[in-house]
């Protein structure tokens, strides 16, 4: 049975092997004691559970999870409740691209059945 649940999981250098879909890399709010942004990354486990590990830097991000530059612009995703397909804003967008990596809505999700 898959979980739903999100859970918090610390990024060291042992994550990569646990990781089995990388879905998507958000930035978090900058604030001014930053000296350089922070980003949460989504990601599913070999178990499928959905995890999230934040706050990491762009350099933690490549060290732990054995991405280059191009895989994390690929994963960077700035309006995450945005749908891809239809354009309207709906918060299961975000559920199913922490799940899957695609933005789409529950009513665009249901057209494609």
């Amino acid at each position: 049975m898959t979980s739903t649940g999100l859970s918090y999981k610390k990024a060291d250098k042992l994550i990569f092997g646990a990781v089995k879909n990388l879905t998507c890399i958000l930035p978090q709010k900058f604030e001014d004691y930053h000296e350089v942004q922070h980003y949460a990354v989504f990601w599913v486990s070999h178990i499928n559970k959905i995890h999230v590990s934040m706050p990491l830097t762009l350099d933690v991000i490549k060290e732990n999870f054995k991405i280059d530059q191009e895989t994390f612009n690929n994963k960077i995703k700035k309006d995450d409740t945005i749908c891809e397909k239809c354009k309207k804003k709906d918060a299961s967008a975000f559920y199913d691209l922490v799940r899957y990596g695609e933005k789409i809505c529950r009513f665009c999700f249901r057209e494609m059945k």
